[in-house]
C-alpha cells in the first residue's frame, strides 16, 4: 500500500528553520521567493513529536557522532580493567570506518537521509586517533553501542592477537589477521540490521561498512509557500525595569537583528507501506498503525526554531491524505507554480489545490486510489472522490479503515 499526504498549514510570523545567515530558509518556485522549511528540519520534528514518542518511545533512534565513545563507555563497564590507551585506540578504529579517505572526495554527508548528500567538505570529516567521535551523523538504536562493546570485549578476549591488530592501526598487522578481522567487523554489521521504526521511515546512508544502508519508506518534501513571502527584521530592544524615566534599557545591534516571515506552507509526504513492513519485519496491522502516527505526527509537531521568541505556532487547514496500492508518487507543488494572492491566502491556496487535484492528478491517478480530506476553516473545500472528515482523529481512523480495506 501507498499512502500519500498533502498538507496547506499557514505559519504566523516567526524564523522557523534558518540559514546560515540567520534568515528564514527560502527557494525561488514559479519566479518568486518562496518561505521554505527543510524536510530534515520536518524529519526532526517527526521523529522527536510527542505522538511518536507515546506510541514508539521504545522504538526509535539516536542520532549522533558520539558512537565511538559510547562503544568505549560500553567496554568501560563491561571490561573495567581496559586502560585508556586501549580504549583511545578502540575508539579510533570505529571513527576511521567513518571516514573516506579517496583522494578528490567529499567529507561523509550526514545519515538519514535516502539521497547522499555529500554537504559537509572533508576538512569537516576529519577525525583524529583521540576523538570520541565519527565523520558523519550516524542513527542507530541505543543497544547497537552496548552490542558493539560486547563483541569487541569477546574479542579481546578470545583473539588478543586478532584485537591488537584491529586497534593498532598498521597494514602489516592487519593484513596478518585480515580475514578474521573481515568476519569481526561483519558481525557488526549484523547487529545493525536490527532497525527502529524511524530509520525504517527516514532511511540510513553511510559512508561505514559497519552500519547497514536503509533506503526510506517515506520520502518528505521541503515545505514551500504557496506565494511570494517577504523576509523581515526586527532588533533587540528590552525595557529596564528600575530605569527612571523613558527610553528603552538596552538596545540591540545590528548583531543582534532578528529576521522572520510569516506564510500558507504546502507540505507533501508519502509513505510505501510495503517497504516498512520489510524493513522492520512488520505485519499490517502494525505498518498501518505507523501511518495513523506518522499523520498525526505531520500535522501536530512544528518546528521548533526561534519559538520563544515568536510562538509560532499552527496547524493545517487542509489535509488530503491518499491510498492506493500503486506506488506512484505524486507531489501537488505544481499547483502553487503560479504564486496565489488575495486577502486570505488559505482560501486561495485551497482553491488553486482542489482545481489542480480535480484536473491535473485526476488524469495520473491510479484508478484504486481512495482519499480522505480534512478541510475547515480558510481552507473548507470540497475535492471529488475524497470523504470528508472534520476533525484530525477522524481523519486517522478513516486512513486506517482505508488500509485495512486495500489490504489483500
Amino acid at each position: 500500500m501507498f499512502v500519500q499526504i498533502h498538507m496547506l498549514q499557514s505559519m504566523p510570523p516567526g524564523n522557523l528553520n534558518r540559514d546560515d545567515t540567520g534568515q528564514p530558509k527560502k527557494c525561488i518556485f514559479g519566479g518568486v521567493t518562496r518561505g521554505r522549511i527543510s524536510s530534515q528540519c520536518l524529519k526532526h520534528n517527526i521523529r522527536h513529536s510527542i505522538q511518536f514518542e507515546e506510541v514508539f518511545g521504545d522504538n526509535r533512534t539516536v542520532r549522533t557522532r558520539y558512537l565511538p565513545g559510547m562503544v568505549a563507555h560500553e567496554l568501560r563497564a563491561l571490561k573495567p580493567e581496559i586502560s585508556d590507551d586501549d580504549l583511545k585506540k578502540v575508539k579510533a578504529a570505529l571513527a576511521k570506518k567513518f571516514v573516506k579517505h579517496e583522494e578528490g572526495q567529499t567529507g561523509p554527508h550526514e545519515a538519514g537521509e535516502s539521497e547522499k548528500d555529500q554537504g559537509q567538505s572533508k576538512s569537516s570529516s576529519a577525525v583524529s586517533d583521540a576523538t570520541d567521535q565519527t565523520g558523519q551523523l550516524v542513527f542507530f538504536p541505543p543497544p547497537f553501542a552496548r552490542e558493539i562493546a560486547e563483541l569487541i570485549a569477546d574479542l579481546r578476549n578470545k583473539e588478543n592477537a586478532v584485537y591488537s591488530a584491529w586497534t593498532s592501526g598498521k597494514k602489516n598487522e592487519k593484513e596478518k589477521h585480515k580475514k578474521r578481522i573481515g568476519e569481526f567487523e561483519r558481525e557488526i554489521l549484523k547487529e545493525s540490521e536490527s532497525l527502529t521504526l524511524d530509520i525504517g521511515l527516514f532511511g540510513r546512508m553511510t559512508t561505514s561498512d559497519l552500519v547497514v544502508d536503509v533506503e526510506a519508506a517515506c520520502q518528505v518534501a521541503h515545505a514551500i509557500a504557496t506565494h511570494e513571502t517577504i523576509i523581515e527584521s526586527d532588533y533587540f530592544t528590552a525595557v529596564d525595569d528600575k530605569k527612571q524615566g523613558t527610553g528603552a534599557g538596552y538596545i540591540g545591534s545590528g548583531e543582534h537583528e532578528t529576521f522572520f516571515n510569516s506564510a500558507v506552507y504546502y507540505k507533501y509526504l508519502n509513505l510505501h507501506l510495503d517497504a516498512l513492513k520489510k524493513h522492520l519485519s512488520w505485519q499490517d496491522d502494525e505498518a498501518a498503525r505507523a501511518a495513523g502516527v506518522l499523520l498525526r505526527a505531520a500535522a501536530l509537531a512544528n518546528p521548533t526554531g526561534k519559538q520563544n521568541s515568536f510562538a509560532a505556532h499552527g496547524v493545517p487547514e487542509l489535509i488530503l491524505v491518499e491510498v492506493s496500492k500503486a506506488k506512484c508518487p505524486i507531489s501537488y507543488a505544481n499547483a502553487f507554480l503560479k504564486p496565489v494572492d488575495g486577502l486570505d491566502l488559505m482560501t486561495e491556496s485551497a482553491k488553486a489545490l482542489t482545481d489542480y487535484v480535480n484536473t491535473v492528478a485526476k488524469a495520473f491517478a491510479p484508478a484504486d486510489m481512495t482519499r480522505a480530506l480534512l478541510a475547515v476553516g480558510s481552507a473548507s473545500t470540497d475535492i471529488e472522490e475524497a470523504k470528508r472528515v472534520h476533525t484530525l482523529d477522524a481523519l486517522v481512523n478513516s486512513v486506517l479503515e482505508l488500509l485495512k480495506e486495500g489490504t489483500p
